[in-house]
């Protein structure tokens, strides 16, 4: 075959590609795979999904780097396990209390007390006054959040 012959067979164009019969059998599945024999359009697909790499590997790459993958997997898991790990629906359920939470202390403050603590003070004894309710609401907060993180970890674990 010349460089300009296009190969006429799967196993001529799986040799051109420097692949396996059965890799290229495997890759024509996939989605986006080209319809014919065109040697360029080939490279460019497997190119484009990174499937050259894993073609041209040997069995022992291919294993080495699975291996790899596995133990990344693992100590992933590990690392999760090792940490007190929430249930998503316990996190939802425990931020929509913290919300509803929020919205009253905010509203307690901004609604209630503030129209009285301000009354009669000037632009610089306002500052401070709302910078006290800031730091009021940071506490209640804050507490509010490592009291949500003890429940939240125990509501997880189960009865």
């Amino acid at each position: 075959m010349t460089d300009d012959a296009q190969p006429e067979t799967p196993r001529a164009l799986a040799a051109a590609l420097n692949l396996s019969t059965e890799s290229l059998r495997l890759y024509r599945k996939l989605k986006g795979a080209p319809e014919g024999w065109n040697v360029e359009e080939w490279r460019g697909f497997v190119d484009r999904l990174g499937l050259a790499r894993a073609g041209n590997a040997t069995l022992n790459e291919l294993k080495a780097e699975l291996l790899r993958e596995q133990i990344h997997l693992a100590r992933a898991k590990n690392r999760r396990e090792e940490e007190a790990v929430v249930a998503r629906e316990t996190v939802r359920e425990m931020l929509g209390l913290l919300g509803q939470k929020l919205d009253l202390l905010l509203r307690l403050k901004l609604e209630v007390e503030l129209p009285s603590r301000c009354l009669g003070k000037d632009a610089a004894e306002l500052g401070i006054e709302g910078a006290a309710i800031l730091d009021e609401i940071r506490e209640v907060v804050n507490g509010n959040l490592a009291r949500f993180e003890t429940d939240a970890v125990k509501a997880s674990a189960g009865p």
